[in-house]
């Protein structure tokens, strides 16, 4: 093979293995983030998973996929779905989901909760919590959740939930925050 060919391999080899797509960051199959199962996750509909179209439109069958914006494991973050961790914001991570739902207008599912708002009582002890990821809008040619919501949980006391909407007031991360 002739030089100029290793190289142009080389590189679409690494691009390839970077998880580069066009309109909004990298998308990993469900759960692959970092420390997440490497294989994707069927949709709740069963829909099987679209691409982007030419210039990172949706494609007609990506209308209705739905991500969410997480920096968990990769500060880059990246374009994922029914994630085992998520970095809500800079203040706010869940890990140890378990995902009830996941559709084109909420995701509902349950983990643990910590934060800098709950430090240092919850980084050994987080709290099992409900949550349900809303408001999706279009960035980048994707759709995002960019909101979430803690639901009622008999281990989160009052003061920090307080606390934790203080912080980032529910609002999730986007491509280019």
């Amino acid at each position: 093979m002739k030089p100029t060919r290793t190289i142009a391999a080389a590189a679409a080899v690494l691009a390839a293995a970077a998880g580069c797509t066009a309109g909004g960051g990298a998308v990993r199959p469900s759960g692959s983030g970092p420390g997440g199962d490497a294989s994707p996750t069927p949709s709740p509909t069963g829909a099987a998973p679209s691409s982007p179209g030419p210039g990172g439109a949706p494609s007609a069958g990506a209308a209705e996929e739905v991500y969410v914006y997480n920096t968990h494991g990769d500060e880059d973050g990246y374009a994922d779905q029914e994630p085992e961790g998520l970095t809500a914001s800079e203040f706010t991570a869940f890990n140890d989901l378990e995902w009830t739902e996941w559709g084109t207008d909420r995701a509902s599912g349950e983990g643990d909760l910590t934060g800098t708002w709950c430090l240092p009582e919850c980084q050994d002890d987080p709290y099992r919590v409900p949550v349900e990821l809303t408001d999706p809008e279009p960035v980048g040619g994707r759709m995002y959740f960019t909101g979430y919501e803690v639901g009622a949980s008999g281990e989160l006391p009052d003061d920090r939930r307080k606390a934790m909407e203080e912080a980032d007031g529910g609002r999730l991360m986007r491509p280019g925050d």
